[in-house]
């Protein structure tokens, strides 16, 4: 020990506290020499192991000097205030429990957009800040799309107290240097929003361009030994941690679901709502979305007065920043996963994994179809049938979202093949039917096209004429090029005359 201390230059007293705190965090019990020498053994094995992944640069790290006990430091970045904070009393706990308790070496809080899973993180790091369960604890968004070498290499200066003068080039070094840190200090890393370095239009948790070395780092995180923590918040769940997760592992997922009525009851209450009685029917059209029932509570007091009834009467659900939101999830869907939801607002009801299959017309394959729905469920767009097996449903607000966005889809194809009387861009209107098999001659959607199509050409008989010459185009293609497309327009004439004869 006495040589130990010796080396490091420093007391032997702290040397004993530190090597302590090595061999617990190494999981290494027992008394007497051997704890050194199994010590040792596992730090030649991680080294050998760290060796066949490729050269290793040698990157120094500044040692502490005994200068009596260093305050905690704290970074909290762009972190929002969340001084108005509701329920997540049981969520909180859980991850308390994950973090302090069972030691874990990540954490990921995961949510469709609105959930309040930054309010959570906050509200937890804040707790851990308060009890002085950490060294450190940095809070970095990734919302702007900082690239992953920098982000770390700034980590590393709060890390070292702006003592490390030397930073790697390379992102493998620069996380073996944090990982470094993490070892000889107890720290808590926050990682705010990592679906912004995810790519859209593909399925969830694949890195967008130049950003793939977060992968690296989640991974690492999650792996390799150390007394710190990292939680990240996100849309998406990484790759990595899909990996790497399990209930009793040291990484771990919580799934942000929607408030209870009585969470959601604080924040009517709060806006001044009236009506108590249909707050539990109002919470649960929006499935307990935080932000989506407080932007509704605003519209409500500011429209209604206060009234909820007045506001169920106008059966609508998406509108203003809560289509924004929605808008933002949708853009970030392959091709598959809107297939499935368009099929879904089509049918208006839950659907088998079999009628998917059968109804989806791009090509793909079973395994295609299958991790699609597994991506739409991680981005928490999709519900489970109330009836159990593998059955899939969309909640009330994303239902009335996708089925706008279609009729606004459609109804753009169909005015621009009314004007060039060309099928060339004939995509969502020739690939899905307007209306569900089980009721042919209506439905929102198709009824949603016919009444933007009058609006737009504002007479009846001019439209009836209009339809019925595209009708005769797409009778002349073959089947199989036209697909859904004759159908559909089939269809929107036989409305448009029922009204006529009815007018």
């Amino acid at each position: 020990m006495n040589a130990i201390a010796q080396r490091l230059g420093i007391r032997p007293e702290a040397a004993r506290k530190r090597l302590g705190e090595v061999y617990k965090k190494f999981h290494i019990a027992g008394a007497g020499p051997g704890k050194l020498a199994k010590l040792q053994q596992i730090l030649v094995t991680q080294y050998q192991t760290r060796q066949a992944q490729g050269p290793i640069v040698a990157m120094p790290v500044v040692q502490e000097v005994e200068t009596g006990e260093l305050p905690p430091q704290y970074d909290w970045g762009d972190a929002p205030d969340v001084s108005a904070f509701y329920g997540r009393s049981t969520e909180l706990e859980s991850l308390k429990s994950w973090v302090t308790g069972d030691h874990c070496r990540a954490v990921a809080l995961l949510g469709i957009a609105g959930s309040g899973k930054t309010a959570l993180a906050v509200r937890l790091a804040k707790a851990l800040e308060a009890e002085e369960e950490f060294e450190f604890i940095i809070w970095r968004s990734l919302r702007h799309g900082v690239s992953p070498r920098d982000a770390i290499g700034r980590m590393v200066q709060t890390l070292s107290r702006k003592r490390q003068t030397y930073l790697p080039e390379s992102t493998h070094n620069r996380i073996t240097l944090l990982i470094d840190y993490l070892r000889q200090h107890c720290c808590l890393i926050v990682l705010d929003g990592v679906e912004s370095v995810l790519r859209q239009g593909d399925i969830s948790g694949q890195y967008r361009d130049g950003f793939e070395d977060y992968g690296d780092l989640l991974r690492r995180i999650g792996e390799e030994s150390h007394q710190s923590c990292l939680l990240l918040t996100s849309a998406e769940k990484p790759r990595e941690i899909a990996r790497l997760e399990g209930n009793t592992l040291p990484v771990r997922v919580l799934q942000l679901s929607g408030m209870g009525p009585e969470e959601a009851g604080e924040i009517f209450r709060d806006k001044g709502l009236q009506e108590e009685k249909l707050w539990g029917e109002l919470a649960e059209l929006y499935r307990g979305n935080p932000l989506t029932l407080k932007i509704a509570s605003t519209t409500i007091q500011e429209l209604f007065g206060g009234r909820v009834s007045e506001f169920l009467k106008q059966s609508t659900l998406v509108f203003g920043d809560i289509r924004d939101l929605l808008q933002r999830q949708f853009d970030r869907l392959s091709e598959i996963e809107r297939a499935i939801v368009y099929w879904l607002a089509i049918e208006q009801q839950t659907m088998a994994l079999t009628q998917l299959r059968d109804k989806i017309s791009i090509p793909f394959s079973q395994p295609e179809l299958i991790e699609a729905l597994e991506s739409l469920g991680r981005r928490s767009l999709i519900e489970r049938g109330s009836s159990g097996g593998a059955s899939f449903g969309l909640q009330p607000v994303v239902l009335e979202y996708i089925t706008q966005e279609f009729a606004d889809s459609a109804c753009a194809e169909l005015q621009d093949l009314l004007r060039t009387q060309k099928i060339d861009r004939l995509d969502l209107f020739r690939s899905h039917a307007l209306t569900a098999e089980s009721s042919p001659a209506s439905g929102p959607i198709l009824n949603d096209v016919k009444n933007r199509l009058r609006k737009m050409i504002r007479n009846d008989r001019q439209l009836e004429s209009q339809l019925e010459k595209v009708l005769a185009i797409l009778e002349a293609k073959f089947p199989l090029e036209v697909g859904y497309a004759t159908n559909n327009v089939q269809q929107l004439l036989d409305a448009v005359r029922v009204d006529l004869q009815t007018a």
